[in-house]
C-alpha cells in the first residue's frame, strides 16, 4: 500500500529496488518525475532512452504537459534500469494501461531517443522514425535541436555573450564510467580500460556534456 505523506514533512531522495510501484507526484520536465514509494519515501525517476527539451526550449513545456497528463497522481510501475551521477533512478516507466511512458512520449514527438545510452534499442528507433515520418510533436518544426545539441554550446549565442564550439576529435571518444574522463579514440589507455566501463561518445563535448572530463595522456 502506499501512503500519502501527511503536511510538508521532508522525504529523503534515493533509489528503490528493481520493479517497484509508486505515485507520481511530481514531474520536474518531461523526462524527470518524482515519485512516492511505500513509507512516504520520495525518488526522483529520470526516463530510460529518452532525452525531453529543457523545460523553456521550444517544446519542452509541452514535454512536461504529456509526462504530466499521462502519469502525474497515477499508480505506476518502476522499472530499475540504473543509477545516475545525479543519484536518480534512471528507469521504465510503466503506466497502469501497461504502455511504457518513455516510449509513448517518443512516439507522440515529444522527446528524442537518446542513442548515446540506449544504441541497441531498436523499438525506440522504429518509434522515432514513426513520429519524424508523421511530423508529430517537435518533428513538425523544420530543424529541432537536440537536447545534447543545445546543452553542449549548439545553442547559440548567449545573452551578452557567446558559447564557443567544443572541438570535435575524429573518430569519438571513449570514456571511463568510473574515473569520469574521456579518451580519444586512437588513444592506448583505451586498451586497457574494462569493457564494462568503456563509454562511447560521438564528440568531445557530448562527453563533456555528460560530465566527463578530458584525460591528460592523450590528444
Amino acid at each position: 500500500m502506499l501512503l500519502r505523506p501527511q503536511g510538508p514533512a521532508a522525504v529523503r531522495d534515493g533509489p528503490a529496488p528493481a520493479d517497484f510501484s509508486a505515485r507520481v507526484v511530481g514531474i520536474s520536465d518531461g523526462d524527470t518525475l518524482t515519485v512516492l514509494v511505500e513509507g512516504n519515501r520520495q525518488v526522483k525517476v529520470r526516463l530510460h532512452g529518452i532525452d525531453t527539451p529543457e523545460t523553456g526550449r521550444d517544446f519542452g513545456t509541452r514535454a512536461r504537459q504529456a509526462s504530466s497528463e499521462l502519469a502525474f497522481g497515477k499508480t505506476v510501475t518502476i522499472r530499475d534500469r540504473d543509477t545516475d551521477r545525479y543519484g536518480r533512478t534512471v528507469a521504465e516507466v510503466i503506466l497502469s494501461d501497461g504502455t511504457s511512458l518513455n516510449r509513448t512520449l517518443v512516439a507522440q514527438g515529444y522527446t528524442w531517443w537518446y542513442r548515446t545510452y540506449t544504441p541497441t534499442d531498436t523499438e525506440l528507433e522504429r518509434l522515432e522514425a514513426g513520429a519524424k515520418a508523421a511530423k508529430r510533436g517537435l518533428w513538425a518544426r523544420p530543424d529541432p535541436v537536440a537536447p545534447w545539441d543545445w546543452r553542449r554550446g549548439e545553442r547559440g549565442p548567449a545573452v551578452g555573450g557567446s558559447q564557443p564550439a567544443i572541438p570535435a576529435l575524429s573518430g569519438g571518444v571513449i570514456s571511463n564510467r568510473n574515473s569520469r574522463v574521456y579518451h580519444a579514440s586512437h588513444c592506448r589507455s583505451i586498451g586497457k580500460m574494462k569493457e564494462g566501463n568503456k563509454v562511447p561518445f560521438s564528440t568531445a563535448a557530448e562527453a563533456q556534456a555528460a560530465g566527463y572530463r578530458k584525460a591528460g595522456d592523450c590528444d
